[in-house]
């Protein structure tokens, strides 16, 4: 699907366009091979690249070819089953400003409701783009870091719907931290762009992106931390119970077994000394409450009690 929209500067809003004008954004989302062949025609773009901007598994980077820049970004979103991320290719020439993505996330949206998202003006499209990435993950990143705090003042009270919580959030900010890295090295890398020439008030945006974004991931391995240590301490307060629980079991087992025994004994069909004795049974309950004491402080001594 491929979509043209243009911001009417004095209306403040964008409109869908029916063809392409060189002021106008390029939106396509999971384009067919005729709609890849007709951007590769119209545009001049190198198909390889599109095809790279469709997997949502691409890593962040920087490509130029014939004074066009293709710049892969990953973003949070919850549009795709099973994933944290995806990732979206923006191509930007001086008259070209085209987005492609396998499909269409939270960030397309967004961009349509931005008063001062101008179509025309392509590099200040592409920071405003950049920002709103940067922010999307400062917000998710500090949403689970303070529920991640929540749950640690609960810590003694954790069960196992929260263990399962903490590890899912903790699958997603791997994903996030994945990420960080080839993004932050990107936005570097982007100052040196020959196909587009930023301003420098523009590249000090960019390096407080840059800023931004290290402050993120600091965030994004703290609260990694912290979710790891929830997990160690869960693991190992369930192993001490576990080993308080088998060891009360063993205690009683080996308790139970010395009358179990005695009674085994006598209750053979045979001779045996003072059978006939008339208070051979609470002479024999005195010999297992003396083994009994005799084990317990045994154990007592040893610890195990």
């Amino acid at each position: 699907m491929i979509d043209y929209y243009e911001k009417l500067i004095r209306k403040g809003e964008i409109q869908k366009l029916r063809d392409y004008s060189a002021d106008c954004w390029i939106e396509v989302i999971n384009p067919s091979k005729e709609e890849i062949e007709f951007l590769v025609d119209k545009f001049k773009l190198e198909k390889d690249l599109i095809l790279d901007g469709l997997d949502i598994y691409e890593m962040p980077r920087i490509e130029e070819e014939n004074s066009k820049a293709y710049i892969y970004l990953t973003i949070p979103t919850s549009k795709i089953q099973n994933e944290y991320t995806s990732s979206f290719l923006i191509i930007i020439s001086k008259n070209v400003f085209i987005t492609i993505s396998k499909f269409e996330l939270e960030i397309f949206d967004k961009l349509k409701g931005i008063k001062n998202f101008l179509t025309n003006k392509k590099t200040l499209s592409f920071l405003q783009i950049l920002l709103f990435l940067s922010n999307n993950y400062n917000q998710d990143i500090r949403k689970i870091l303070r529920e991640v705090k929540k749950d640690r003042r609960n810590i003694r009270n954790l069960k196992e719907k929260d263990i399962l919580d903490l590890v899912l959030r903790e699958d997603i900010l791997n994903d996030y931290l994945a990420s960080f890295s080839p993004l932050i090295y990107m936005h570097a890398m982007m100052i040196k762009l020959k196909a587009i020439r930023f301003k420098e008030n523009e590249k000090e945006f960019i390096e407080d992106l840059i800023v931004d974004l290290n402050q993120t991931l600091a965030s994004c391995k703290a609260a990694l931390k912290t979710i790891t240590n929830m997990r160690d301490y869960y693991q190992t307060t369930l192993s001490n119970n576990l080993n308080k629980i088998l060891k009360v079991l063993t205690i009683f087992t080996v308790l139970m077994t010395i009358p179990a025994v005695l009674s085994g004994i006598y209750g053979m069909n045979i001779v045996l000394p003072f059978q006939g004795m008339s208070g051979i049974f609470w002479m024999l309950i005195g010999i297992v409450v003396l083994i009994w004491a005799i084990v317990i402080i045994i154990f007592k001594k040893s610890r195990i009690l």
